[in-house]
């Protein structure tokens, strides 16, 4: 499932280089007050595969350095795993957020397709069966000004998917 999942996640990345344009605002992908949802399905860490998505809202944003811009957030997970050996199946999680939108730095003409990837980190809670730290930590790819190819890793599982920003 691992391989399969990054086989075409490198197919989605490479096929959107062909025609990839900055869809960057301010060298920012997720700008405050924008919102995302993301679906995907993925692997639950070697005992079955889940179904998930979420929900982020993008509070505001601070700069490090003299120009790198961070956006920063809260997020919404949910997952329903399938051959786990958890009595419970369901997932949900409550994290902040960080992000990093590539574009901001001064990259080399044949790095420019980087401008689209916004990688991002999460610390929060999962309620699943009891209340644990749970983290998440991934990347998306933008094709278009609002849809995005996922990546997204944590403690129980990682997910490829699609994102769509409103």
């Amino acid at each position: 499932m691992k391989k399969a999942a990054i086989v075409l996640l490198s197919l989605l990345c490479v096929a959107g280089l062909g025609f990839a344009a900055d869809f960057s605002k301010n060298g920012m992908l997720l700008n405050p007050g924008s919102v995302d949802v993301n679906v995907g399905i993925g692997n639950s860490w070697g005992w079955g595969f889940d179904v998930g998505g979420g929900a982020e809202y993008v509070i505001g944003k601070f700069d490090v350095a003299k120009n790198v811009p961070l956006s920063y957030g809260v997020a919404a997970r949910a997952a329903l795993y399938f051959g786990y050996f958890d009595a419970n199946p369901l997932g949900l999680g409550a994290f902040g957020t960080l992000h990093f939108n590539w574009g901001a730095l001064d990259l080399p003409e044949g790095l420019k397709w980087l401008r689209n990837l916004d990688s991002y980190i999460g610390l929060g809670v999962d309620v699943s069966p009891g209340i644990w730290i749970d983290s998440i930590g991934g990347c998306s790819y933008f094709l278009s000004k609002n849809l995005a190819v996922n990546l997204e890793a944590g403690i129980r599982d990682s997910r490829i998917g699609v994102l769509y920003k409103f």
